[in-house]
């Protein structure tokens, strides 16, 4: 399950507990092939699917740098981006050292906080290029009349490779997968979501990743097939995205990139506090 690889998991009392709650959710395998969406959870399974959210937010935060909110006066960009050239102008090469501005190692604090910022900046990239905006690509390093002379796939990998960098660390992969989906959207998709509709899907991903990055790095209690552990994954995905639905989010439109980034911040500390709550 998810993306962990050997990663071996926090271990710790709030992720035995988040484990726990995902082993209690019953659900059977889905029948045939390809993507389907899940049905309904049962009244019972909403209780479960809440009980896992819950303990998934209190062990984020828990785990978080930042413990689940980010500073007052918000992260700088060259706190947030992988790349030399970036926030600072320079050429448009590919080539200088990358500081990996995100979790290194196993002794690293987790960034959830900081995380979703990082994806946001990417995500603002994407939209500016979208929108044909220099200055906030500007923000980030990159050059409007480069980027149009790339193909659409080599747009999106130097977008991410200029916030991102490449993935030392399971939390990592998960930040550049959960962004990969929203820039992807953005710059492929005959439509795209509008900024609002991004930044919260964003949100919603780099959440949905971290919790597969911990439960598929822990042992199952049970004796799920691989059938079973997708069903149970893609009920949590969709009450996740239920659960989240409504978090407010203010007007983007004329953000510039780290005020885009920060807003992803404090949506991100108000996503945590909601799965937290009971719902009435």
């Amino acid at each position: 399950m998810g993306t962990s690889g050997s990663y071996g998991g926090s271990g710790n009392a709030d992720w035995k507990q988040t484990h726990d709650a995902f082993d209690a959710l019953p659900v059977a395998a889905p029948s045939g092939t390809g993507p389907q969406a899940p049905p309904d959870p049962t009244d019972v399974q909403q209780q479960l699917l809440d009980n896992i959210l819950d303990a998934l937010s209190t062990a984020l935060q828990n785990d978080d740098a930042d413990r689940g909110s980010p500073p007052a006066a918000g992260y700088p960009l060259s706190a947030l981006l992988t790349s030399p050239r970036a926030s600072g102008g320079g050429g448009g090469g590919a080539g200088g050292t990358h500081t990996p501005n995100g979790r290194a190692g196993a002794g690293s604090r987790r960034q959830v906080i900081k995380g979703s910022a990082r994806g946001a900046a990417a995500l603002a990239g994407a939209y500016a290029l979208r929108n044909g905006d220099a200055a906030r690509l500007q923000e980030l390093g990159l050059h409007l009349s480069e980027l149009r002379n790339l193909r659409p796939l080599a747009q999106i990998s130097r977008i991410l490779q200029t916030v991102l960098g490449d993935a030392g660390h399971p939390d990592e992969a998960a930040l550049r997968k959960a962004a990969t989906r929203y820039v992807k959207a953005v710059l492929l998709d005959p439509e795209p979501p509008a900024q609002q509709d991004g930044l919260r899907g964003l949100v919603t991903e780099w959440i949905y990743e971290l919790a597969l990055v911990e439960l598929g790095s822990q042992k199952a209690q049970g004796n799920l097939t691989a059938q079973e552990a997708i069903a149970k994954q893609r009920l949590i995905r969709s009450w996740l995205e239920r659960r989240l639905k409504h978090i407010g989010i203010p007007d983007t439109r004329h953000m510039t990139v780290r005020e885009f980034s920060a807003t992803a911040a404090e949506v991100t500390r108000e996503a945590l506090r909601m799965l937290r709550a009971r719902r009435s």
